[in-house]
């Protein structure tokens, strides 16, 4: 069985998240600002993390309101955060939550609703992937836009026995300037269950302190995986018209061989 969306998901490996520097977590950022500047605010971001969009953000002016359930994502989030000028840091108002139950004390509807990263697929069951979305259509102004992104780990039904793999896949690369230590981080697709959807890779840490020593941090980090069409039913299921899709930040048109669905909706 999968992890629920537990408060302290990432406590072990939370102080690695801003390490992470695949093309996809750099991308993704100016994509965000870009229809925030055409939207405006205020944002309300599911997921947030350590702030690693939530920051940019607000830098550019906008009022955002980061919703996270980890406890420890959010204590890396507000130690970063205390580094920052404070009109950047009072445009931020930190909730912790869950993406699939919550409701923001607030007198306004949201104008943009993000999801990015691909964290929607923490919710391993349809009942919180309903409910999720629920929730963001009752925050969601009615001129507003939802954007969610979706990670294509499996294109095709027919792809899901190849998934399976004992070989260990690099992932990336990194130095930590606070600690000096070099992290590398691999992974192993282990499992999957393909009634359920959920792919269970289990990544490592590798972390090479400057005194020659070696620590490994593992972790098993299980994600729902998605057909391009299931998440269009999802999303219309739940009163969200798609007004536009694609395969990448950059606007090209979802393939197979792309790594996200990227759907930006309305509600009907």
């Amino acid at each position: 069985m999968p992890e629920s969306t537990d408060k302290n998901l990432y406590v072990n490996d939370a102080r690695f998240y801003d390490l992470d520097p695949r093309e996809f977590l750099k991308t993704d950022i100016p994509f965000y600002l870009h229809r925030a500047a055409k939207i405006g605010g205020p944002i309300l971001e599911l997921a947030c993390g350590t702030g690693r969009i939530t920051i940019h953000l607000a830098e550019a002016g906008h009022e955002v309101w980061g919703l996270e359930y980890s406890e420890t994502m959010l204590e890396q989030f507000r130690n970063k955060l205390a580094g920052f000028p404070k009109k950047t840091a009072d445009k931020i108002h930190l909730v912790q939550g869950d993406m699939s139950h919550f409701q923001l004390d607030r007198e306004f509807a949201f104008p943009l609703v993000i999801l990015p990263c691909r964290s929607f697929q923490l919710l391993y069951d349809e009942e919180k992937e309903n409910a999720c979305l629920k929730c963001v259509y009752s925050h969601l102004a009615e001129n507003g836009l939802f954007i969610i992104d979706i990670g294509n780990f499996i294109p095709n039904k027919a792809k899901e026995g190849e998934w399976v793999s004992s070989e260990e896949f690099f992932d990336w690369e990194n130095s930590d300037p606070k600690t000096g230590d070099k992290i590398q981080r691999t992974h192993i697709k282990k499992e999957i269950d393909t009634v359920r959807q959920i792919i269970y890779p289990q990544k490592t840490f590798h972390i090479t302190k400057p005194d020659g020593a070696i620590e490994k941090v593992v972790k098993r980090s299980p994600f729902k995986y998605f057909f391009e069409d299931q998440v269009r039913n999802l999303l219309v299921a739940n009163g969200l018209k798609i007004v536009e899709e694609m395969g990448y930040y950059d606007g090209r048109p979802i393939t197979e061989t792309n790594s996200e669905f990227l759907f930006v909706c309305q509600k009907v």
